[in-house]
């Protein structure tokens, strides 16, 4: 397996174009997953939108805790297995 296919991504929608990124981190980091913001604006979709990098093997987990902070646009994206 490559590195690569160790983590998966996130996109995660914003309700407000100025939200802080830092809910999204705590929520996640609360659960001690790991997370990297990769980038602030998504443009493959019409709402300003963060995209962050979590270990694959706690992907769910990551989810749950971003839904369970209010976050319900959230897309993942990882890796297919070999």
């Amino acid at each position: 397996m490559t590195p690569e296919a160790l983590h998966a991504f996130l996109v995660i929608g914003l309700q407000r174009e100025d939200e802080p990124v830092s809910g999204i981190t705590d929520a996640v980091e609360q659960q001690g997953i790991p997370i990297e913001v990769i980038s602030r604006h998504w443009p493959f979709r019409r709402v300003t939108s963060v995209v962050v990098r979590v270990p694959r093997d706690r992907l769910a987990e990551a989810i749950v805790a971003l839904e369970l902070q209010g976050f319900f646009d959230v897309v993942a994206y990882h890796a297919g297995e070999d």
